[in-house]
């Protein structure tokens, strides 16, 4: 774990000296162009939610014993008029 903070911090880094060198581009992108990439992340995130969602609900749900569900056959939880 330790290892894995150190490789993220000097991957921070990086990224910062990348950031701080830029130079300008001279170009023109259209004003939709920064909405488009808003809706391809938002897309992403939702699309990466509903894949996990099993992981993600186990991870709320840690612990927590589990209902018993009546039994079809037998007609538990079913009232005769």
């Amino acid at each position: 774990m330790r290892r894995l903070l150190s490789i993220i911090s000097l991957l921070l880094i990086c990224l910062g000296i990348l950031l701080l060198a830029e130079r300008p581009a001279y170009a023109y992108t259209d004003p939709g162009t920064g909405l488009l990439a808003i809706q391809a992340i938002g897309s992403a995130m939702v699309a990466a939610g509903w894949y996990l969602r099993r992981k993600i609900y186990d991870l709320f749900h840690r612990g927590k014993p589990a209902k018993a569900e009546p039994d079809a056959n037998r007609g538990e939880g079913a009232t005769l008029p």
